[in-house]
């Protein structure tokens, strides 16, 4: 007897249909044949072994299935005949995601947004991870930003009474309306907001910025979105469109609060230790630190140009003890932009 199993891991297999019946009147040979949708591939055999060998077969197998003879099966067999309606194949699943083992391998990649697609936050185990990889690569100077959404319910308390507290950590909120009958989780939102993020330079906030979605689960009043908003949640609203009410992180630090804020600093990390990389292993005096410097002005100027920064404060220096140890020491102030949230406006009749 041979086994087939769908060529790739999934569901979709599930669907596949066999069908097996004689190829003559002698009934010495089967006729098999395989159907997926509007594939539909036939073999003719004459024992159990040559499905086998036709279906693995390099250059003219089976795109569907692979064919492995079952232990201790004779490779003589034929298999018996189905009915005419065929046979499906018993149902496999898609398996469960090893999340932690796959963020586990990114750690050493240079990566700036990292979502887990279909999580939220109604599973601790997976928060735990995301936190987890993103505080483990702030200390090997991969820095990211983790995003993750709110679950399926649409409770406004539930929501808002998260305890996340991370300026390299987006909460979004609510979940999709596909259709009248389907809703899908925040971290379907939150693929939306990742991918929004992704098209923007890092100085440009995701604040009042469409988002190309089919609905929302649940359309928050205005003092809903501001609670939201307070507690440090990436809302979501319908207003000429959908669009982002706030770009920010979940952060209790005020400082750490603007989602620009976080990817201008890490980007001007990235850029100064990119920029000081080539002066390593030279001299250590003067003339190769005020290299160094120029370096560093030139890269930070483009910030500045940008409008990423505001302005900026740079020095490298190094005294005898630390030219002997082979260090050179880069101070730095950045000022970093921040974006307009909201706007007041004050009016006097006369």
């Amino acid at each position: 007897m041979v086994k087939l199993e769908a060529k790739t891991p999934g569901t979709w297999g599930n669907n596949i249909k066999i069908k097996i019946s004689d190829a003559d009147s002698s009934a010495k040979s089967k006729k098999v044949e395989l159907t997926y949708q509007n594939t539909k591939e036939t073999y003719i055999i004459s024992k159990s072994s040559d499905l086998e060998q036709q279906v693995n077969n390099q250059t003219k197998g089976s795109t569907l299935v692979t064919a492995t003879l079952a232990k201790g099966a004779s490779s003589e067999a034929l298999p018996k005949n189905t009915d005419d309606s065929g046979e499906k194949f018993t149902l496999g699943s898609d398996g469960q995601p090893d999340y932690k083992n796959s963020l586990a391998q990114l750690e050493n990649e240079l990566i700036n947004l990292v979502l887990l697609a279909g999580q939220d936050v109604t599973n601790s185990e997976m928060v735990t991870a995301l936190l987890g990889h993103i505080n483990t690569t702030a200390t090997i100077k991969r820095e990211r930003i983790g995003i993750i959404g709110s679950g399926t319910s649409d409770d406004l308390d539930a929501i808002a009474g998260h305890t996340l507290d991370s300026d390299r950590l987006i909460l979004v909120a609510p979940g999709l309306q596909i259709s009248p009958q389907v809703k899908l989780s925040g971290a379907y939102t939150a693929a939306a907001v990742a991918g929004l993020l992704a098209s923007l330079p890092v100085q440009a906030s995701p604040t009042n910025k469409p988002l190309t979605i089919p609905g929302l689960s649940k359309e928050f009043s205005t003092s809903q979105l501001e609670k939201l908003v307070g507690n440090r949640v990436l809302a979501i609203q319908k207003q000429e469109g959908f669009r982002v009410v706030k770009g920010i992180t979940t952060a209790t630090n005020s400082a750490w609060h603007q989602i620009t804020t976080r990817r201008i600093v890490d980007f001007a990390i990235y850029g100064v230790r990119s920029a000081c990389n080539p002066y390593i292993g030279k001299l250590n005096n003067e003339r190769v630190r005020g290299a160094m410097k120029a370096t560093l002005d030139a890269f930070l100027t483009r910030m500045v140009q940008d409008e990423a920064l505001i302005s900026y404060e740079l020095a490298v220096t190094a005294n005898r003890a630390q030219e002997i140890a082979g260090e050179a020491i880069v101070t730095m102030t950045l000022r970093p932009t921040f974006s307009i949230d909201f706007i007041k406006v004050t009016m006097y009749l006369g």
